[in-house]
């Protein structure tokens, strides 16, 4: 009803925007420190400087005009996903251009008012401080042996139930004294908060001995974790 056999069909065809789904990110060290043998990794938690351009060299953003780095915890989704991946390996002191494609970047919508429609990112970054994360999975790991009697140091009043705030409390005392080291870059209550929900196991606000199991009692791991 529309088109006849066998016609020959012309088509006036605007191209508003390609790319390809394939690409990845390009990295080019443009610096790397004699002395590069820690690098960075999924977990840690990383300070450095950015200025941030289009291809055509049109900047977006820059730390340096705000005069404070960017902080983020590695592999944690606080950036885009180019960022990410070109933030790996990376040591202190080392300078980097990173090129995201659009679909690792801010895609097709871009971002209102900040970056266009299906945007190449051009980042050139140093990375300043690297504070080593924690093993995939942990929160809070012990930095030597753990005690025996932990749930009893833990419950302060010998009530036989730990409360949060008695949870809080302790964690907080090992941390402060290097017996123990919680994931770096995240919000310490936030944290806490989390290890004790996954003790409070009936949710009933309160842990129990019966309930309080260390981390290699439900798998066997390397590392402990409350």
């Amino acid at each position: 009803g529309k088109i006849p056999g066998s016609a020959v069909l012309v088509f006036d065809i605007h191209v508003v925007d390609f790319h390809n789904p394939s690409d990845s990110v390009g990295i080019t060290v443009n610096y790397k420190p004699s002395n590069c043998t820690v690098l960075s990794k999924k977990g840690d938690y990383l300070k450095y400087h950015y200025n941030a351009s289009l291809l055509d060299g049109t900047l977006l953003d820059s730390t340096h005009s705000l005069g404070k780095t960017y902080n983020i915890v590695l592999g944690s989704g606080q950036v885009v996903v180019g960022m990410d991946m070109g933030l790996q390996d990376m040591c202190v002191g080392e300078r980097r251009t990173v090129v995201i494609p659009p679909h690792l970047g801010y895609g097709e919508d871009g971002v209102e008012g900040e970056v266009p429609g299906s945007a190449v990112l051009v980042f050139d970054i140093e990375l300043l401080e690297l504070v080593s994360g924690l093993p995939e999975g942990y929160m809070f790991v012990w930095n030597g042996e753990v005690s025996p009697n932990l749930f009893e140091e833990i419950d302060q009043n010998n009530d036989g139930e730990v409360l949060l705030e008695e949870f809080s409390e302790y964690i907080q005392a090992q941390v402060d004294s290097g017996k123990g080291k919680l994931a770096p870059g995240f919000d310490f209550e936030k944290i806490v908060k989390n290890m004790f929900t996954n003790q409070d196991r009936d949710g009933n606000g309160k842990v129990t001995a019966e309930e309080f199991k260390l981390k290699d009692q439900e798998a066997k791991e390397e590392h402990d974790e409350l």
